[in-house]
């Protein structure tokens, strides 16, 4: 996290008003920090797939009261995102701002929540299908207990929990969190519903089952070792087809920072006005509407968002400050984008009416999925 990036612990706040106040201040800056972090960051690649995984344990952070846990939430996804999906999957369930999101503190056997529980059979391991009420149930008695600590840490109080014995996915056991999460982890389905998931977001379509078989058998046989499963995209059909063609249609907030970083300007109002930009193009920067989280592929092009991913991007070479501070290259070449524009010939020079016909061009839209060639 920047030193420049303030943390504000919007609970310790007196009254509700300045509570209030501080969260709102606290998602702005938030928002602006992740931004800046997917433009500009020193670790860009890390960051735009962290940004894929972000999109899979989807929260919104407008839901809870410190909207930085969703930074929190991004730097313990960059420290598991290559390792082992289990782990990185233990990190996300121990992270106070998915937990708030799916009101997971302090639910007890008399008092069960099993929002979370639902989520993580339905999205983070098993699949739609794949699982029963009861299941529903009896993972969420052994997610009760969780809370945070003086340290702001989540901790299982092992006074809150639930001690006895559950059945999951037809195995008895005293499950605790870790043996719950290694069991769902070695579950079939689970292989294939983090393939489809993670694909559909690299590519920006809606991929079919057979289509990653072999994806899936790898990472499977790998224990789910995320390093396998970029692997073995890498040698994947669609995936291929679609760095060739660059036929990935970008989601706003990968259009944004593209265009930001065009332009080369790092003054504060590329940020600011981005987000708001986001939010006229359907896209209100980390406020997914639900835990499925956000769109990919085609479901960005209805009428009026096409309309609005012109007019935001405009916003950003129309603001004097941006202009003047920009640091883009003379030529805008024609690397820049996967098929030649339709309303401006590349090579051309980079002046401002030369940059808005392109950042408006239907091949701005789109790019290659991300570079899954790692250290």
């Amino acid at each position: 996290m920047n030193s420049n990036y303030q943390i504000l612990d919007c609970r310790k706040e007196n009254t509700k008003k300045e509570k209030i106040k501080c969260k709102r201040l606290s998602l702005i800056n938030t928002k602006i920090k992740w931004l800046k972090d997917l433009t500009y960051g020193i670790d860009q690649k890390e960051n735009l797939l962290a940004d894929i995984w972000l999109s899979i344990f989807a929260v919104n952070a407008r839901s809870f009261l410190n909207p930085h846990w969703i930074l929190d939430q991004i730097n313990s996804i960059k420290n598991f995102q290559f390792n082992n999906y289990e782990k990185l999957l233990f990190s996300q369930l121990t992270n106070p701002g998915l937990l708030s999101y799916f009101n997971a503190f302090r639910t007890t056997e008399n008092s069960l929540n099993e929002n979370l529980a639902r989520e993580l059979l339905e999205l983070y391991t098993v699949g739609a299908g794949n699982f029963t009420e009861k299941d529903v149930e009896n993972t969420a008695l052994v997610l009760t207990g969780l809370k945070l600590n003086k340290n702001n840490k989540v901790i299982q109080s092992q006074k809150l929990r639930f001690k006895g014995e559950t059945e999951i996915l037809g195995k008895k056991k005293f499950f605790n969190l870790y043996s719950l999460i290694n069991w769902l982890a070695q579950q079939p389905s689970t292989a294939e519903n983090v393939v489809k998931r993670f694909g559909n977001y690299l590519i920006g379509d809606d991929i079919k089952s057979q289509d990653i078989k072999g994806v899936v058998r790898e990472f499977q046989a790998s224990n789910l070792e995320l390093k396998t499963l970029y692997e073995s995209f890498k040698k994947n059909d669609l995936y291929t087809t679609c760095q060739k063609f660059g036929s990935r249609l970008l989601d706003p907030s990968s259009l944004v920072a593209k265009t930001i970083y065009l332009i080369g300007s790092h003054h504060e109002n590329n940020f600011k006005i981005g987000v708001k930009a986001l939010t006229k193009m359907g896209q209100r920067f980390l406020e997914p509407p639900n835990p499925k989280g956000w769109s990919f592929g085609e479901s960005w092009l209805t009428s009026s968002r096409i309309f609005y991913r012109k007019k935001g991007l405009k916003m950003l070479i129309a603001d004097e400050e941006i202009w003047d501070t920009r640091n883009t290259s003379k030529i805008l070449r024609s690397e820049l984008v996967p098929f030649a524009p339709l309303n401006i010939n590349l090579p051309s020079e980079a002046t401002k009416e030369n940059i808005a016909l392109l950042i408006t061009d239907p091949a701005w839209n789109f790019s290659k999925p991300i570079d899954l060639n790692f250290r």
